[in-house]
């Protein structure tokens, strides 16, 4: 491998690095990069991971690890890391959630545990409070000697919130009796036993990596010797619980931190997020702070607006400048105003009807935004939308299914066997292949050979079996599960799980294989079509509808926000900075234009019934001010208009 000198080294002919981002790709000390939206963070962290790798400044066999808080986040910069730098220096760039991360380090050095907080090899995650709750209120049946009636006494809340917070290991207090509960349900979760298996969640495996490290300091000086360089993106949704297992690892090392983030995006705070995680950062790690100031991403009437909301969130945040790709005319930004959400729907489906009509755009061109139940709100706009000949779905029932690699697997195999002109997925398959049978790719030739000869059997075997299903709902299902099955068997489950681990335990495989199934199977009633289902199943008919939180990292031509109201921002008096980032949040996803809703009546979730309602901007004033500061059109649109 020959490699580049840092001097010469330059990001490529297609790419242009602003001057503070040409300096934080190459610099060689800790750093806090803010990065607003459309700044290019992913490609950026992708181009500082060439520099490193290219130059041998991440020396071999050292790698570089990045944590990010998102599947699809990791994948997409580990793929442009690969696109950019090649398969034999990407080898060395590991890109992991933070979650993955920890599990993996639980997973290779359980071991290393004492016998009170070691879980079994193969535990459950659980992913709910109520799974937990039950777990106290069924497995833990000791009294306590001062408070016999403790199981009614406790708020559920403080034990939950406890049991991410306390420090490892737990001692009871006499005074406390929530160091007694939680003493005995760490036991029963861990070691299991009458039926429940060894059970953790994931704030739970990470307290118990940290606690393995800190037991451990040989485990953490090996981990500081894998990697030369760290990088953590989205850093401004760090928990307590990651930004400690990273300082466990790395404090006071010769590791070199990239740290990305946003301030004016920080609306996880309900999800533990630290509120002051940039400061602690430059503190503890000694980091200089770099930021970025152009705006790739949205048109500049858009970015205008952006930096009125981005001033009144942060009054020191700089102002986002305008990238050359635009005109200075572009980008529309309104607040529509309704009579009822009926109304709305209408409008807002033949709005979208009418752009994909007559502007060439593509139903993923367009996003559907709403603070919460998109079920409830976006209910009557999927059907009008369902009247015009335009299909939408919410996507969070697809979004972390179709992230998972053992899904995008099944999908390459069907499209093979389905569609022509597929040599990504080919290419893709044909690695997986090589990598579980352990095969090298520069001396295995023959073996590699023989390998895609059986796959292009394979291959024909599931064509001519997707062939013959039937309009038959049930025989149609079954013969997928068939097919899916069929395809694990030839590569061979466990030497997948070995490629997965994440995979071998518990049930999660099975249930990501059964939402597969039940998605291919409705998707190909609905076409008959195996190219078109293909293509419903990954998204490409739909217009997607999600949460603002589930939008974190993705852009759209156009957003369109439903309900800018008091009731979808029940909490905006209470906590007004995580609302307005939130909103920050909703209009940076744009590219060219955003359009906000009000109606002045809405179906509502109240008291656990759907009831139309009447809806208010009252506490929201000082939002509308904001966009009336920043000259937002705001549009009363009739029945005449609709």
């Amino acid at each position: 491998m020959s490699y580049t000198k840092p001097e010469n080294w330059s990001p490529g002919e297609e790419i242009t690095l602003e001057p503070a981002a040409e300096l934080a790709v190459k610099s060689e000390l800790n750093n806090l990069i803010l990065a607003g939206p459309g700044a290019g963070k992913t490609e950026l962290l992708a181009q500082r991971a060439c520099f490193l790798l290219q130059t041998n400044l991440c020396p071999y066999p050292q790698k570089i690890l990045a944590i990010s808080f998102k599947k699809d986040a990791a994948e997409n910069l580990k793929n442009r890391v690969e696109l950019r730098s090649g398969k034999e220096l990407a080898a060395r760039f590991e890109s992991r959630t933070f979650d993955s991360f920890s599990k993996q380090l639980l997973d290779r050095f359980r071991l290393g545990l004492p016998d009170a907080y070691r879980p079994a090899k193969h535990y459950n995650i659980l992913t709910s409070n109520r799974e937990i709750r039950e777990i106290v209120t069924g497995y833990i049946i000791e009294r306590h000697p001062n408070q016999p009636n403790w199981m009614h006494e406790i708020n559920f809340n403080v034990l939950f919130r406890r049991l991410s917070d306390d420090e490892l290991p737990i001692f009871e207090d006499g005074e406390d009796i929530y160091t007694w509960v939680l003493t005995r349900l760490w036991n029963v979760m861990i070691q299991g036993g009458n039926g429940l298996p060894s059970s953790l969640t994931f704030p739970m495996i990470s307290k118990l990596a940290d606690y393995l490290l800190k037991q451990n300091p040989l485990i953490k000086k090996a981990l500081q010797v894998t990697y030369s360089h760290v990088f953590l993106d989205e850093f401004q949704d760090t928990t307590h619980l990651q930004y400690e297992l990273v300082k466990t690892i790395f404090l006071e090392s010769s590791v070199i931190l990239t740290s990305v983030g946003d301030d004016k995006q920080r609306i996880m705070g309900w999800a533990g997020a630290l509120s002051d995680s940039f400061e602690q950062f430059k503190h503890d790690f000694n980091a200089s702070q770099i930021e970025l100031t152009h705006n790739h991403r949205s048109a500049p009437r858009l970015i205008e607006i952006q930096n009125v909301m981005a001033k009144i969130i942060n009054e020191n945040a700089t102002y986002a400048t305008v990238s050359r790709q635009h005109s200075d005319l572009e980008g529309v930004c309104e607040v529509w105003n309704f009579q009822t959400h009926l109304d709305e729907a209408v409008f807002v489906a033949s709005s979208i009807a009418k752009r994909i009509q007559q502007e060439n755009v593509t139903p993923r061109d367009i996003c559907i935004l709403v603070k919460q139940y998109e079920h409830i709100y976006a209910r009557n706009v999927i059907e009008e939308l369902g009247k015009q000949g335009v299909q939408a779905r919410i996507e969070k029932e697809y979004q972390d299914l179709l992230a998972e690699e053992c899904t995008q697997l099944i999908i390459d195999f069907f499209k093979l066997a389905t569609i022509e002109r597929t040599h990504d997925s080919w290419v893709r398959v044909s690695e997986v292949l090589s990598f579980v049978q352990g095969f090298d790719p520069d001396h295995d030739h023959l073996e590699i050979l023989k390998m895609e000869s059986e796959l292009n059997e394979h291959i024909i075997q599931i064509r001519s079996k997707l062939d013959r299903v039937v309009n038959d709902e049930d025989r149609c299902k079954q013969e997928i599960e068939n097919i899916i099955k069929g395809i694990y068997s030839f590569i061979g489950v466990e030497k997948f799980f070995r490629l997965y681990p994440k995979y071998a335990r518990g049930t999660f495989f099975n249930q990501l294989i059964d939402d597969s199934v039940e998605k291919l199977t409705t998707a190909y009633m609905k076409y008959l079509n195996w190219s078109d289902a293909i293509s419903d199943f990954i998204g490409l008919f739909s217009i997607p509808i999600m949460t603002i939180h589930k939008s974190k990292g993705l852009e759209y031509d156009t957003v369109i926000f439903l309900g800018l109201e008091d009731d979808a921002f029940w909490s905006f008096q209470t906590q007004r900075a995580a609302d307005m980032c939130a909103f920050f949040v909703a209009l940076s996803r744009a590219k060219k234009q955003c359009f906000f809703t009000f109606s002045a009546s809405r179906e509502i979730l109240r008291f656990g019934d759907v009831q139309v309602r009447p809806q208010f901007n009252q506490n929201l004033s000082s939002l509308y001010q904001i966009l009336q500061d920043a000259n937002v059109t705001v549009r009363h649109i009739s029945e005449v208009n609709l």
